[in-house]
């Protein structure tokens, strides 16, 4: 099978596993996630470009904040689609990227040679700050009914604006790569200028 036929039918394997998905982990960022990857590898050429994108095509097939206690059986479906893809050749690599993509992963990816993860994670990172990283962080927080700022805990907490402490603006100095870092440093400015805003006109209210 051509390469572009494995693109294609990893495409429709992937958006089948997105039903159920909020739209902050929707295909679109699956397509933005894929394009970031690609971008940093060509600048980089850390990795196979068909690789690159078959792993970030596939990175959040499995992700636990969806697949709950399924997440084992949800691996074991992304490695019998690879063996049944033709792609059992990179099935071992490609899962184990996967598994150590996450933020909330206990694996330090500075502790993990592989630079597919480096360049895949970096491409999921930036996705996560920035104007569309803002759009995904309120998304996700009304669809799990959290509620957007709680000033008695003085921006921490478990609200919205309280995930901008515990993880995305954090991000931006977990990149990997030097292509990552440059291209968090925009996006990690416009988080710190929307939060200056937020206070202001939630501050504004309270007076």
């Amino acid at each position: 099978m051509e390469r572009k036929d494995l693109i294609k039918i990893t495409e429709e394997f992937v958006k089948a596993k997105m039903k159920g998905y909020d739209s902050g982990h929707d295909w679109w960022h699956i397509d933005r996630v894929r394009r970031l990857a690609l971008h940093i590898n060509d600048k980089e050429s850390l990795a196979n470009p068909f690789v690159v994108e078959i792993t970030a095509l596939l990175h959040d097939s499995a992700d636990s904040k969806f697949a709950g206690d399924d997440v084992e059986a949800c691996y074991n479906r992304i490695g019998d689609f690879l063996e049944e893809s033709e792609l059992a050749g990179i099935k071992k690599r490609v899962i184990d990227v996967i598994r150590n993509i996450s933020f909330s992963n206990k694996n330090p990816s500075s502790a993990i040679s592989d630079s597919l993860l480096h360049v895949v994670q970096d491409a999921d990172r930036l996705d996560a700050i920035g104007a569309i990283g803002i759009a995904r962080a309120f998304n996700y927080g009304g669809f799990r009914n959290n509620i957007i700022y709680n000033p008695d805990a003085n921006g921490r907490g478990k609200s919205t604006i309280g995930h901008f402490y515990e993880k995305l603006l954090v991000l931006k100095d977990l990149m990997n790569t030097e292509t990552g870092k440059k291209l968090a440093i925009e996006r990690h400015n416009f988080l710190e200028m929307f939060l200056e805003q937020f206070y202001k006109e939630w501050d504004q209210q309270g007076n």
